[in-house]
């Protein structure tokens, strides 16, 4: 309970003020760093009351700030991995698996620009890893496969581990589709897919 007000159990809540409220916050914490957010502004900005947020987002642990948060960045990242694991379907080499993955992602933040602002701006490198959604625990041991059967067979590089190895690709990645939102260049980052993922496949191929 917040400030006398019971928080509602899911299956009670409206999933249309669940959307309205989550939309707003990531449009909030993607002009501004995490601390300097207030959940007056994302209450103002979701046309809501704060008794709204934190019946919906009340948690006696964390704060309903970072509920929210958290519940926006398992979100999108659900999203991302509903996506992709539709796209990998079917995809038999290691090769157009890699360069799927890769193509998705940049083609996500494409569209959603603001969500990635706000990973950039108010998820900090601890809260990566934690409280991982099903979607995103599908995605990762998915994703862990495909790159320990490619060592297995010699085709990519066998001299680090598979997680250091997904580090990697995810690292290169993420840091080509942030600084992208942040230097404001024109285009679409998934335009350039092919000849980026070509300089990283030789990077992580024997």
């Amino acid at each position: 309970m917040k400030n006398g007000t019971a928080v509602l159990p899911e299956s009670r809540q409206d999933p249309a003020v669940r959307q309205r409220i989550e939309w707003a916050a990531v449009q909030v914490f993607a002009d501004s760093e995490f601390h300097q957010v207030t959940l007056q502004q994302i209450a103002r900005a979701a046309r809501c009351s704060l008794q709204t947020l934190y019946r919906y987002y009340g948690d006696e642990k964390q704060g309903s700030k970072e509920a929210l948060l958290s519940a926006c960045l398992h979100h999108g990242l659900e999203q991302l991995a509903e996506r992709m694991l539709d796209h990998l379907a079917g995809i038999d080499t290691f090769r157009d698996r890699l360069s799927k993955v890769f193509w998705v992602v940049l083609d996500f933040f494409d569209r959603n620009p603001q969500m990635g602002r706000m990973m950039i701006n108010s998820v900090y490198p601890g809260r990566w890893g934690s409280d991982t959604t099903p979607g995103q625990q599908r995605l990762t041991e998915l994703f862990l496969s495909v790159l320990c059967e490619g060592q297995e067979q010699g085709i990519l590089n066998s001299q680090v581990a598979t997680p250091i190895l997904l580090d990697f690709f995810y690292g290169v990645l993420l840091r080509i589709s942030q600084m992208h939102l942040l230097r404001g260049r024109p285009g679409r980052m998934a335009d350039q897919h092919g000849v980026l993922f070509d300089m990283l496949w030789r990077a992580i191929t024997v």
